[in-house]
């Protein structure tokens, strides 16, 4: 269970580092995308739908996140007594 709450927090990093990314590049001309090399980037930029399975996996991240974390509690609490 420790492990599938560190996978969400490595979703959450990686899904609000992409659409930020996005954010920064189309509002404010800053970012990763400008920072990154144009062969890595382009791949972002040529499928603009990952910002929206970006996003997506970000709210079921931080949806699914204090779920797991009163399952962990609970497993621990059991296992204690």
């Amino acid at each position: 269970m420790k492990i599938f709450d560190l996978a969400l927090n490595a979703i959450i990093v990686l899904s609000a580092t992409v659409f930020l990314a996005y954010i920064g590049l189309y509002y404010f001309d800053f970012g990763l995308f400008i920072t990154l090399p144009e062969s890595i980037s382009g791949i972002f930029l040529r499928n603009g739908a990952l910002q929206y399975v970006a996003l997506g996996l970000l709210v079921a991240a931080l949806i699914a996140k204090p779920l797991v974390g009163r399952a962990i509690k609970r497993t621990e609490a059991e296992t204690k007594v």
